[in-house]
């Protein structure tokens, strides 16, 4: 849902900030290595390099609100 500008999950809380100071596990998209990264990282982060496969990987918001949204769960 797009309001204001921004993407909101249909619960409009987004990237919810109680979870910003958990340990928070999504895939490489590429080489699939299980990463565990604090919430507040994954939120500002926009690329970052995978310590397994060396490859630049870009974390987009839609990316960043299914994490969000499998950690709320």
């Amino acid at each position: 849902m797009l309001r204001g500008g921004s993407i909101l999950e249909e619960d409009g809380m987004g990237l919810a900030n109680d979870l910003f100071d958990k340990a928070l596990t999504f895939q490489c998209p590429r080489c699939h290595t299980a990463l565990i990264k604090k919430g507040s990282w994954i939120k500002s982060v926009t690329t970052f390099k995978c310590e397994r496969c060396n490859k630049t990987v870009r974390l987009s918001y839609t990316d960043k609100l299914a994490i969000f949204e499998r950690h709320r769960r």
